[in-house]
């Protein structure tokens, strides 16, 4: 028995990265599986929020505006900066489909994100191959674990952050290449600049990548680099601005900023980032700090320099950010992604403190193991508890209700959709997005309760009778949650009732108040 015992941990031990690779390989082709699995479904929101992107693909993929005045109808701000919406909505232009075909719409969204995320995933591991010196087999694992790091958490899959987080990899990797000249300014510098700006106008967050790059220069003192990599993010944003705002600075400015203005929620906070957050990262949140704290009181090495700043600035933005209505647990993409570059250098990279012999060189594969098992465990709990059939049903149901409604109301007609549970109407209201009034019913709800702009024309529309239908689901009120506002039915008639949906019409379209 004792020999049996003695072979089987000699075994383990000669072949404890290529078993850890091969069993991250298994979790990440599951995962993969699982992936393509509700890419291809009639769920409604596999991302978190998916519908925070997808009114503004349609709006683009349907040719209108994207920027617009939000104090008129339909009252529409745009979340986000537009790049990922210009990506998605004029790729599916070319593919000469219908706008309020919502499956479509989210299934390309879905594949691109897909794509973006995977094309982020090869910058990671050459990064990892380059610049730290890592070898083939840990770098596929640091993929692995990335890759399951953000399937496990919110808002890579058919949203914008895809596309910040492919920008975040190649903007690290070009600053790396940039120190790697031993010059205080090079052409790498620029781009990085350029990165910068790019990833901004996909997403306004990402302020803090060129905060990251300035503090770099400030830690080091260089002076001149600074003052340079200032002027090049102000000429690149400016042409940005110009160029993606079609010369309507205020308009454009009202939504890329407007839309930010969401209060602060302590519950929110604890239920969608620090439940998600503390529970499976406490022991990676503590490593980095140990790690890049001794890094920035004992190293010289620039590349180092600036991967530790990157962590603890990274992290505090997310942390900071994460308190406000509507974050999630996805904040931290940028800063998981450097932790675990710094990580992986400190045990593997040159220099590293992880032999053959020492413990740590066994306990960070088996480390690596689990939290991937944990990753995959999760996804197959949601894979297995998700009635995937039911969405089929829904999808249909709501597109029927949707043939009937364009079949009857004017092109200058609005409807009100009132949801009900496990995201009910919630794609029927995209299928008529071109009626619908306020898309955005959340970050308009907090800005009418701000009075942030002027939604008096919400009520101007309701007294000239230009909202026509009020689609209900059985269990919900008629009520238009962005402006809190309650239809007196008495002013409707209930003209049919499909699928647990009442459709309700206007019957004194002459009514003045």
């Amino acid at each position: 028995m004792k020999q049996l015992v003695t072979a089987v941990y000699v075994f383990l031990k000669n072949n404890t990265y290529p078993l850890t690779l091969g069993f991250c390989i298994v979790c990440t082709l599951i995962l993969l599986y699982i992936k393509g699995v509700f890419v291809f479904s009639f769920h409604p929101d596999i991302s978190g929020s998916e519908r925070g992107t997808t009114f503004g693909i349609q709006i683009v993929a349907d040719n209108q505006p994207l920027y617009r005045n939000p104090e008129v109808s339909p009252f529409w701000i745009v979340q986000y900066a537009p790049l990922y919406y210009y990506l998605v909505g004029k790729t599916y232009q070319l593919l000469n489909w219908d706008p309020t075909n919502i499956y479509r719409i989210q299934f390309l969204s879905r594949v691109i994100s897909f794509v973006l995320v995977s094309m982020a995933m090869v910058v990671g591991y050459f990064t990892a191959r380059k610049f730290f010196n890592i070898s083939k087999v840990l770098s596929f694992i640091f993929c692995c674990l990335l890759f399951g790091q953000l399937q496990q958490w919110h808002l890579t899959n058919s949203r914008i952050d895809s596309l910040l987080f492919f920008w975040t990899t190649l903007y690290i990797y070009i600053i790396l290449q940039a120190i790697k000249q031993n010059t205080e300014w090079n052409r790498y510098f620029v781009f990085a600049a350029f990165i910068a700006v790019t990833a901004f106008f996909t997403k306004q967050s990402a302020l803090i990548h060129i905060a990251v790059l300035a503090a770099y220069f400030i830690y080091r003192q260089q002076w001149f680099s600074l003052v340079k990599f200032s002027g090049f993010t102000i000429l690149f944003f400016a042409l940005f601005a110009l160029a993606l705002s079609q010369f309507q600075l205020k308009v454009f400015y009202d939504n890329l900023f407007g839309s930010l203005q969401l209060p602060i929620a302590p519950g929110w906070f604890y239920s969608y980032t620090f439940r998600e957050l503390i529970p499976a990262m406490s022991v990676f949140i503590a490593i980095t700090v140990m790690i890049n704290l001794r890094w920035l009181a004992s190293s010289a090495e620039p590349q180092i320099i600036f991967i530790s700043l990157a962590t603890f600035l990274f992290f505090g933005f997310a942390t900071a950010t994460a308190f406000k209505h509507g974050a999630a647990v996805g904040y931290y993409h940028e800063y998981v992604y450097v932790g675990l570059l710094g990580i992986f250098y400190y045990f593997y990279g040159r220099n590293s403190l992880a032999r053959y012999s020492s413990f740590a060189y066994y306990f960070f594969p088996a480390m690596i193991g689990m939290t991937m098992l944990f990753f995959t465990s999760r996804q197959l709990e949601k894979y297995y508890t998700t009635n995937l059939g039911k969405y089929i049903t829904d999808y249909k149901h709501q597109n029927d209700v949707k043939k009937y409604v364009e079949e009857h109301i004017e092109a200058d007609e609005k409807v009100v959709v009132s949801g009900g549970e496990d995201f009910r109407g919630w794609l029927l209201q995209h299928m008529l997005f071109r009626h619908m009034l306020a898309y955005q019913d959340t970050e308009v709800r907090f800005l009418f309760e701000s009075k942030r702009f002027d939604y008096s024309k919400f009520y101007e529309l309701e007294r000239d009778s230009k909202i026509r239908y009020l689609i209900i689901d059985e269990k919900s009120a008629p009520h238009l949650y962005a402006f809190n506002y309650t239809f007196d039915l008495r002013d409707y008639q209930m003209e049919k009732e499909m699928h647990g949906y009442k459709i309700y019409r206007l019957i004194r379209p002459d009514r003045k108040t």
